[in-house]
């Protein structure tokens, strides 16, 4: 990691350490805007992180706190609105993409909080202001707004042509991937301390080996999405960026399923925060594609270039 990456990375880490706390989480719960959290967001510049490297490893530390708030989404949406020229609105932004602009998006991050959409559709990029939009709220398993909006008769403010939705999507992903790994971080170190402090049979539970075991896993899983994640971030294609999202939504299941199985029922209790972060795993590993899909469509393009294609394939831009 550059000296510069550290920097950010420490500096992170404390911003959301102090405003992300167990008030928060139960405000943002009853719908309430974590205002302060954005306001510190947006005073160290995180939300305009350039993508792909500085924007994944704020959205990795971000995943890490569970952070409730569009942080990723207005990260990419900025990135994709720079990248194509057009002037970035200030405050929070979200994120949609489609093969076709039908006029409305479901299951849209955080729309009911954001000031613009930034819509990704066959070749086309199109910003729209969400206030003139029409917003049916919703939301995933963790709690987080995934709202239903319809834009047919909202003003276009700005459109781009000959802008990838499917690069687009790839890059949604990646975030995504590395919030998992964020994620995956937390509960690991969670689980870690909840084995050695928790005793049975007059010594803690990470004395045995079965309990050894589960965490040996969870590490392994941990490591194996953090590395694809991190290597999508350096050189990011379809191929890295496909692994590292497969990568991380199974890590994301299979992590989730280990935490809980080593702290036994007192992990799905309201007064233990480990379920706040495997809910999110749990509904981050199908957003922008789950493992299926990513690998559905990496066994596509090997099964297209053929035996000999495939070890250049991997090899061939990373080599």
């Amino acid at each position: 990691m550059s000296a510069e990456l550290e920097i950010l990375s420490a500096s992170a880490e404390r911003l959301f350490s102090d405003h992300v706390t167990p008030d928060l989480f139960r405000r943002a719960a009853a719908g309430e805007w974590p205002e302060d959290l954005w306001a510190a967001v947006t005073a160290a510049g995180f939300e305009r992180a350039e993508m792909p490297e500085f924007g994944v490893t704020i959205a990795r530390i971000a995943g890490r706190f569970a952070a409730p708030i569009p942080l990723a989404e207005t990260i990419l949406a900025g990135a994709l609105l720079a990248r194509a020229g057009l002037p970035v609105p200030g405050g929070v932004l979200t994120f949609a993409a489609g093969d076709r602009l039908t006029g409305a998006a479901k299951h849209v991050p955080w729309a009911r909080n954001s000031g613009h959409i930034v819509i990704a559709c066959g070749e086309t990029l199109v910003l729209v202001e969400t206030g003139r939009c029409e917003i049916s709220p919703g939301v995933n398993i963790a709690g987080e707004p995934r709202d239903d909006v319809c834009f047919a008769a909202a003003p276009i403010a700005e459109m781009k042509r000959g802008v990838s939705a499917a690069a687009a999507y790839e890059q949604a992903a990646l975030l995504r991937a590395a919030q998992i790994a964020g994620g995956l971080e937390r509960i690991l170190a969670m689980t870690v301390q909840y084995a050695a402090e928790r005793r049975q049979f007059g010594r803690p539970i990470a004395k045995f080996q079965a309990v050894q075991h589960h965490l040996a896993a969870l590490a392994g899983h941990m490591a194996a999405a953090s590395a694809a994640v991190q290597a999508a971030a350096l050189a990011p294609d379809f191929l890295t960026i496909a692994a590292a999202k497969s990568c991380a939504s199974e890590a994301a299941g299979e992590g989730a399923a280990i935490a809980h199985q080593v702290h036994g029922a007192i992990g799905f209790t309201a007064e233990h925060s480990l379920h706040r972060h495997t809910k999110t795993l749990w509904a981050w590993r199908d957003e922008y594609g789950s493992e299926v899909y990513w690998n559905t469509r990496l066994g596509g393009l090997f099964a297209a270039r053929g035996g000999d294609g495939l070890w250049p394939e991997i090899v061939g831009s990373r080599g």
